[in-house]
């Protein structure tokens, strides 16, 4: 084996460790940045519930006082009624 054939292996053993190093920084980069993400998409889904849980909340508010309102409507509507003179 001549100098040059050990040089030439010596050059390829060095070029692969330099890939799988570059490789290997590529992989994890990648992983954090998808842990990153994910993150970013639960943070994201937790104030959507949050804000849906906020809505549905003052939705049924409004529904009660919406029915409430109609039942004190309904009475007014019968009190009229009973106090308004009769049309013959």
């Amino acid at each position: 084996m001549g100098m040059s054939t050990i040089a030439i292996i010596v050059i390829v053993v060095v070029v692969v460790v330099i890939l799988l190093f570059v490789a290997r920084l590529i992989t994890q980069r990648r992983r954090i940045a998808q842990e990153r993400e994910r993150r970013r998409r639960e943070a994201e889904a937790e104030g959507h519930r949050s804000m849906a849980e906020g809505h549905q909340q003052k939705a049924d508010e409004l529904q009660e006082k919406a029915e409430s309102e109609a039942e004190r409507a309904a009475r007014h509507e019968e009190r009229a009624s009973e106090v308004a003179p009769d049309r013959d």
